[in-house]
């Protein structure tokens, strides 16, 4: 069996509409908080108000007596179960988050008591009788504090303020030094942000009459790992949990942790023995999930008078927050931008100090992209100001210093699959080149046009070599996927991703319809359910239908190839000339000689005295695919046109391009969206989102008239073109997409800021406020280029 679909692909390419959509639109999904089950007690948590603070007391006395049937448990019920969340690399100082905080808060929004009612009302009331009493203690408000000498350590025998510290180095970087004709330095910041998915967090969990089975209803992207850290935490048998993640509206890797409040509620319907349901509301989510991005990177690159980057340096620090979070732990940001940092260009030396510090705020997470999106920033901010400086046109640098020859191994020892990176950067100079000339020429007086761009890499499809290298406890890297045909040819497909955005009901349908020769209308593909589904480590890191997808298409390729089998003994010919399609088995250009596909599957699961000699009845099969070592990696340029009011500071983004390679691309439109969504939420990070804190750690952001989104009337139409390189190490040559679209913006429509006013910006997000305080540093506009 090949993972190459041996006739011509009929689904694979095409523009489908996607098969959830009616019942999403419709109003018909259900989501966790739809759920309702018999004698359920509703959750409210009661969360510290201060950001550090040993905890004096507890009061619940008004609680009792204002609502005497209410229950509430705090950390010296739940004793030490915590979130144990980190990597055995060295120089890492562990730390555990409890379940409910029993002497001490580290951040605002974590939670200190959980407090059961029979309703979803009375319990908010209820939660707001109990006083908890604090004493204050030294608040670490940002990296700056945390770092300083005698600054209070965040945990006990702790040594400083840093989850970790660690160097990534190739190359001699003292000799590129050397050899430099150009030193360039620069500091570039990026700014604290949560990931807002529209649909908040929300658990459900409930004991079965017995008490031997626990299910866990949860809005997660990782069922799997979920039931994995709740029976180690809660020790139970791994078999008697079932999680189950119905309808999610958007995870964006927020959903991608196992948090408190998951272990919380689980015991509860243990201890209980009453089904419990919290739902988060949205000022929870935004001071109490996870943050991400808030970095700082000092880059220093060594060049030669033609622009050549001979090694580049790098400090990277990343304000984490308070803890560590499970499975990707503190070092996530950080350890990702020392990764990334060489991206799509041949830098012969390089050397990156990264490090997570500890402040008293929301935990650092996974978010759209992780540490790319920063370190993409900084790698093109440095190449435009090396253009600068050099006198050099920016796309003619990057093409200077471009890979050239796959594949590739970078200074880091990562090996690159073959991309389309001059490709890409020779169709974006076509496509902006009306705008670079409308920038040269400005129409009035007090309206200035830039062009920027953005050239970068993602790892997508990451293997388990690369998670074994990374020491957290991911551990592994393969998907799963099972599919059976049914005796009238239908085809239930189970996969261990979790869909809340993908159109992996459409895809993967794609994928084994051209397999089995079947529509995909005939395919019914389940996820979020560890009953049903093989392990999987769940849906992030654009994995799904690189990895998931390449599962269900060898899975249906097995069931293909013992179709053929049945159908060569009937048709009296050689498996090779048999095909599948049109829902038959027929002889490859002899149409009259065919046999339905409904026919084979009745005869395999039913009339089995038709199977050939020896033949196992059954159509089922179950297929697990890991990544490369190194992954596979899709490349992409992004291109932002900008218009600023000089007498304003006004930003409005006019047009932006995205020129994308994906390998194999299986739904087109499917394709289009998943970019289209990213560079949305990209543009927020350029342009608005920030969470931001006082210097008592006290949450500013927690509402949406405060933590601007991007909406309609800011956003251009966003034009997305395609470059398709197969990849030679990945099933069908698919690779990987779905942050690629947010990590490319913030870099393209600074660099285009830049362009306009002649002023390099530093740190996002760009506002009308940072964009007047750049105007008043106005030089005159620059002749060209982007």
């Amino acid at each position: 069996m090949t993972d190459r679909t041996p006739h011509q692909p009929r689904f694979v390419g095409a523009r489908i509409l996607r098969l959830e959509d009616p019942r999403l639109v419709s109003g018909q999904a259900r989501h966790v908080d739809d759920l309702v089950l018999p004698g359920m007690l509703h959750l409210r948590l009661v969360r510290s108000q201060l950001a550090h603070a040993t905890l004096a007391s507890i009061d619940v006395s008004a609680l009792h007596a204002g609502f005497p049937d209410a229950l509430v448990f705090t950390g010296q019920d739940i004793g030490a179960l915590g979130i144990r969340a980190n990597s055995d690399l060295p120089s890492v100082q562990p730390c555990v988050q409890p379940i409910l905080a029993r002497e001490r808060v580290r951040f605002v929004g974590e939670p200190v008591a959980a407090v059961l009612t029979t309703d979803s009302y009375s319990v908010e009331d209820a939660a707001e009788t109990v006083f908890v009493d604090y004493d204050a203690l030294p608040v670490l408000a940002d990296i700056e504090t945390a770092l300083a000498p005698g600054a209070p350590a965040m945990f006990e025998n702790w040594r400083g303020n840093l989850f970790i510290e660690q160097s990534r180095t190739g190359g001699d970087i003292a000799a590129a030094r050397a050899r430099a004709r150009h030193v360039i330095r620069r500091t570039y910041r990026n700014q604290r942000q949560a990931g807002v998915p529209m649909e908040c967090r929300g658990v459900i969990a409930a004991l079965d009459p017995t008490g031997r089975i626990l299910t866990v209803w949860s809005s997660t992207q990782i069922p799997h790992l979920m039931r994995t850290y709740l029976a180690q935490e809660l020790n139970w048998q791994e078999n008697r949990i079932h999680v189950i993640a119905p309808e999610v509206g958007g995870g964006f890797g927020v959903k991608g942790h196992v948090f408190a409040e998951d272990v919380l509620v689980a015991w509860l319907a243990i201890r209980t023995r009453r089904p419990i349901k919290w739902i988060e509301d949205r000022r929870e989510h935004l001071i109490a999930s996870i943050h991400a991005r808030e970095h700082v990177h000092v880059l220093e690159a060594y060049v030669t008078a033609e622009g050549k980057i001979l090694g580049l340096k790098a400090d990277i620090t990343v304000d984490v927050g308070a803890y560590s979070v499970w499975p990707f732990t503190a070092a996530s940001d950080p350890g990702m931008v020392a990764k990334v940092l060489p991206g799509p260009y041949d830098i012969a030396a390089y050397e990156a100090t990264y490090r997570a510090v500890a402040t008293n705020k929301c935990p650092i997470g996974t978010y759209r992209g992780v540490g790319r999106p920063a370190a993409v920033f900084s790698q093109e901010r440095l190449m435009n100001e090396i253009a600068i400086e050099l006198g050099i046109d920016p796309i003619t640098l990057r093409e200077r210093n471009l890979i050239g020859q796959f594949p590739y191994t970078n200074i880091l020892g990562y090996t690159y699959d073959k991309g389309s990176y001059a490709e890409s950067l020779v169709k974006i100079r076509e496509l902006v080149a009306p705008d670079v000339e409308r920038a040269r020429k400005p129409e009035k007086p007090h309206i200035r046009i830039g062009v920027g761009l953005a050239l970068f890499l993602e790892q997508t499809a990451h293997g388990t070599p690369d998670f074994v290298r990374r020491r957290s406890p991911i551990e592994t890297g393969y998907e799963s996927a099972k599919v059976e045909m049914h005796p009238d040819a239908t085809v239930s497909v189970d996969s261990g991703l979790q869909c809340h955005g993908q159109g992996h009901e459409t895809t993967f349908a794609q994928l084994v319809a051209d397999q089995l020769g079947i529509l995909p209308a005939d395919i019914l593909v389940r996820h979020g359910n560890t009953v049903t589904s093989p392990y999987s480590v769940g849906t992030w890191g654009s994995r799904g239908i690189t990895l998931g997808g390449g599962a269900a298409h060898r899975a249906a390729g097995i069931i293909r190839d013992k179709l053929i089998a049945i159908a060569a003994q009937h048709l009296q010919a050689r498996p090779e000339t048999i095909e599948l399609a049109d829902r038959q088995a027929r002889v490859k250009g002899d149409p009259t000689r065919a046999i339905g596909v409904e026919t084979l599957a009745r005869w395999a699961q039913r009339n089995v005295e038709n199977l050939p000699p020896g033949m196992e009845p059954g159509l089922i099969a179950i297929s697990f695919v890991d990544g490369p070592p190194d992954g596979s990696y899709t490349n992409a340029v992004h291109a932002a046109v900008v218009e600023i009011d000089l007498s304003t500071g006004q930003i409005k983004l006019k047009r932006f391009v995205v020129v994308e390679d994906c390998g194999t691309i299986v739904n087109p439109m499917i394709v289009d969206g998943q970019v289209r969504g990213g560079v949305v939420q990209g543009i927020g990070s350029a342009l608005w989102e920030h969470f931001v804190y006082d210097k008592d750690g006290q949450p500013l952001t927690t509402n949406f008239a405060d933590y601007l989104l991007p909406s309609a009337p800011g956003l251009p139409d966003i034009e997305v073109h395609h470059i398709q390189t197969p990849s030679p190490v990945t099933p069908l040559g698919m690779k990987g997409l779905g942050e690629g679209g947010a990590i490319g913006p913030a870099a393209a429509i600074a660099n285009a800021v830049e362009n306009a006013l002649g002023v390099p910006v530093q740190e996002t997000p760009i506002t009308p406020s940072r964009v007047w305080e750049l105007i008043k540093k106005r030089k005159p506009i620059a002749a060209g280029g982007v």
